[in-house]
């Protein structure tokens, strides 16, 4: 591969000017000739990621992603990453695990290696996170969480667990089981949660609250273990992705979703569509969140202002993995 020190020595120049040529500084019209044409003799492209690092415009955005094997994280990064190259953006991917500690050193990994804006899908905001947006020169959008000092874009988690708990109470249940995630996750982990469990209270009906994680082969295990004692008709779990390991548990179980036992979740991934019998659920319509992230950090780096919170819609999906209570 050749190198700005080969392409330099052919054309009789220091590695200094041809920096300075690749990088839209001046030199002299007879300099840029020579250069060129050594250019064009190795058909030579500049990586992009080095010379950022020696500019301060830079076309990468660093976005900082929890975890890379849920659906919904997938769908957002596509949005970005589609709106991102028409805005003559790349993204620059840096995965977490779901640790905080690893989401902080990303942010500064980034900021290092100058990226023009950092979008963070985010599990929480701490106090950390905001003392760090606040001192870097970059500016930052969380996703999926929300918070008045940071830049964000959201769902309306309470409003997306009424819909769906009175959308579910046509349906006559009086045993519902909820299975949630940790609370350190705002938006999941309690306002989705307060959204469903509120709007059953008011209905008369106190559903049951399990524990859970994200992951669709713990809530497989936690399925195998609950189902048995049939102390519920109707389980609404925290995610879609929760909800297909409780599924799992319940064919190998043999009881019939649909028929015996009723399931619903919320994301509105698109494997719901395609399971026996289809999902019940609400449409995040993630693609869109990562679109709007992306158009709204595109905002941000032309100098325009935006809104601290965006929200975006929910729309539910009824279909049968839910039934009505046999009387």
């Amino acid at each position: 591969m050749v190198t700005i020190k080969q392409i330099a020595k052919e054309s009789g120049v220091s590695k200094s000017t041809v920096s300075r040529y690749l990088n839209n500084g001046y030199v002299s019209e007879a300099t840029a000739k020579k250069i060129e044409k050594i250019i064009s003799k190795y058909n030579y492209s500049p990586n992009e990621f080095a010379r950022n690092l020696k500019i301060q415009k830079s076309n990468f955005i660093g976005v900082i992603s929890p975890r890379l094997t849920s659906p919904s994280i997938m769908a957002i990064l596509n949005g970005i990453d589609e709106v991102a190259r028409k805005n003559g953006f790349q993204m620059l991917i840096s995965n977490t695990e779901l640790a905080i500690k690893r989401e902080i050193e990303s942010i500064y990994s980034l900021v290092q290696n100058k990226v023009a804006g950092i979008i963070l899908l985010a599990t929480e905001i701490t106090e950390e996170h905001i003392k760090v947006a606040n001192s870097i020169d970059v500016p930052i959008l969380f996703v999926g969480q929300s918070n008045e000092a940071v830049y964000s874009v959201d769902h309306d988690n309470y409003q997306a667990g009424v819909n769906l708990a009175q959308a579910l109470l046509e349906y006559g249940h009086k045993e519902v089981l909820y299975v949630g995630v940790p609370e350190n996750d705002l938006s999941v982990g309690i306002n989705r949660k307060q959204g469903v469990v509120t709007t059953f209270l008011e209905n008369g009906i106190t559903p049951q609250i399990v524990p859970s994680t994200f992951y669709p082969e713990d809530n497989y295990q936690l399925g195998l273990e609950l189902l048995p004692q049939k102390n519920a008709s109707l389980i609404i779990c925290a995610t879609d992705s929760m909800a297909i390991g409780v599924i799992k548990a319940a064919n190998q179980l043999n009881i019939a979703i649909g028929v015996e036992l009723s399931v619903a979740g919320f994301g509105g991934y698109s494997f719901g569509e395609y399971l026996y019998p289809p999902l019940t659920t609400v449409d995040f319509h993630h693609q869109l969140v990562g679109e709007k992230a992306a158009c709204l950090m595109t905002e941000l780096l032309q100098g325009n202002e935006i809104a601290r919170q965006t929200i975006v819609d929910t729309t539910m999906i009824i279909r049968n993995s839910v039934c009505a209570v046999k009387k």
